[in-house]
């Protein structure tokens, strides 16, 4: 699941490099790209724990915003989720990061024109940020039962305490720091990220056999 202001297009670097080995679904959140909105996370959640019934089995990813409802989708439903990445620091207390986020962001007015050009509807912008600043996930996280990646660039400054956190947080989890990159590490850092990947999902291949 992508991120605030993005779509599932952020996920391009990653659908050929792991295609080989998965079928691999990058779907666009209630509001964002191609679907209609408005967004609210119920809705995202319930979206992809619908796309999770019909594949019947997934292994879950999110960045950011999408990490969260992957997160809900995860502690919901675990019968349906085989393993979860969660990269980009989900907060688990509301408000935190999406405050830091924004404050670093008023400098970077160009930034915030960019992120809000896949959504249809711009008030779908202010329901994303209400999502982001309200969501509290210190309940959901200790439910999750799923093996658990958590992802998150070292120079992340507003995620990186939250990844902390959330590994914690999640009963087994484990946390990744790459080295030399941002917030969007699926984006600018990729190769990266799809290693790391590729050596969680297929840990789970191994066990199987």
């Amino acid at each position: 699941m992508h991120g605030a202001g993005q779509g599932g297009r952020m996920w391009r670097r990653q659908l050929g490099a792991l295609s080989d080995g998965f079928h691999v679904v990058a779907p666009d959140l209630p509001g964002f790209g191609g679907m209609p909105g408005p967004f609210s996370l119920t809705a995202a959640v319930e979206s992809i724990a619908e796309i999770a019934r019909q594949l019947r089995l997934v292994h879950l990813c999110g960045h950011s915003l999408g990490a969260i409802v992957a997160a809900q989708v995860a502690a919901e439903n675990p019968d349906l989720v085989a393993r979860l990445m969660l990269s980009g620091g989900p907060e688990i207390a509301p408000g935190t990061t999406s405050q830091r986020r924004l404050r670093m962001e008023r400098h970077r007015p160009g930034r915030l024109v960019r992120a809000i050009s896949d959504l249809p509807d711009r008030n779908g912008w202010i329901d994303m940020l209400d999502a982001l600043q309200t969501s509290d996930l210190s309940r959901v996280l200790p439910q999750i039962t799923a093996p658990t990646l958590v992802l998150c660039g070292k120079r992340d400054r507003a995620g990186l305490p939250d990844a902390r956190r959330t590994a914690a947080a999640i009963p087994g989890a484990h946390l990744s720091v790459v080295p030399h990159a941002g917030h969007l590490l699926p984006v600018t850092a990729p190769h990266a990220f799809n290693a790391i990947a590729r050596g969680f999902l297929n840990a789970e291949c191994r066990q199987a056999q």
